[in-house]
């Protein structure tokens, strides 16, 4: 690894919130031995670091996170024009995703609706997908999405409604039927923040049964969940419908829930592109063909309320 792709790659770790301002980050020799090059490389990559602003000090005192260097790790090789898109993992977002090319960039750091929406908070990303439910208010994406901006307004744009049930394997040999049935189960879990997480984890409480991750299958994205179940290392998993029938695997109807796209408002020109994607007729083909999917709000948007 080369000094520009230690460096670009440390960028993208700060800002996904890794080291925040001030803290320190590691030696020089520790992050050669991690990432397999010499510390001559290493050095270099903090030195040009340091002369962006995203980093201070030295190697004998250490680099730390310079005040600001998380908004300009976050724009490190960013083109301008793209929108950074943070936020819930879903197959059909990857789709209109992988349609919009080069004008939209994913940002670093773990997928997750929560986390997505800090990064929206701290500006580090333009806009994030969220399906979070408000327990308070009872209400999807709206209340959480409201304070990402500190009190400014927040676009909502509906993609899809979408529909989320546990995953199990073919002839359902567990008997699973409900939420309610998955105690003493091995879980295919996603990870904290993520939506999926907090919606399993809210409706097993409510079904009597107390979550309990650490017993589970950590994994990263609902297709994991779909590959988990399927090799054996989890009895369920909550994911949405496609991936299930996808790998052959059986799925129990859980909830439908609205998939929506937080925006800040000042990157409406760079959201253009994505949303373009999305409207085109072969790409909602590509969407209705997927099971599991309603897209018949699909593009309309609302400042959150």
């Amino acid at each position: 690894m080369g000094s520009a792709s230690l460096a670009a790659r440390l960028a993208q770790e700060i800002a996904a919130g890794r080291w925040p301002e001030g803290e320190p980050l590691p030696g020089v020799r520790r992050v050669a031995r991690e990432v397999g090059c010499a510390a001559g490389t290493a050095a270099r990559a903090y030195a040009v670091l340091r002369d962006a602003g995203v980093l201070s000090g030295s190697p004998r005192s250490r680099f730390v996170v310079a005040a600001g260097g998380g908004a300009r790790a976050a724009a490190w090789g960013h083109d301008p024009t793209a929108l950074r898109l943070a936020g819930s993992d879903d197959p059909a977002l990857d789709v209109v995703v992988r349609e919009a090319g080069d004008s939209v960039t994913v940002a670093p750091g773990p997928r997750g609706s929560v986390n997505g929406i800090v990064l929206l908070s701290r500006g580090t990303a333009d806009a994030s997908a969220v399906h979070l439910f408000d327990v308070a208010s009872g209400r999807w994406n709206d209340p959480l999405a409201r304070s990402a901006l500190g009190g400014e307004p927040v676009q909502l744009i509906h993609l899809w409604q979408r529909e989320q049930g546990l995953v199990v394997a073919a002839g359902n040999p567990h008997d699973i039927r409900a939420v309610g049935d998955l105690g003493g189960r091995r879980i295919a879990w996603r990870a904290p923040g993520t939506g999926s997480r907090l919606l399993l984890e809210r409706l097993m409480r409510a079904a009597g049964c107390e979550p309990r991750p650490e017993l589970g299958e950590p994994v990263e994205s609902h297709l994991a969940v779909a590959a988990a179940v399927s090799a054996g290392a989890a009895d369920a998993g909550l994911a949405v419908r496609a991936v299930a029938e996808s790998a052959g695997l059986d799925w129990i109807p859980v909830v439908s829930e609205p998939f929506e796209l937080a925006l800040d408002p000042a990157a409406g020109a760079a959201a253009r592109p994505l949303l373009d994607a999305l409207a085109r007729s072969s790409v909602q083909a590509r969407l209705a063909a997927l099971p599991g999917y309603d897209l018949s709000l699909s593009g309309q948007g609302r400042t959150a309320a």
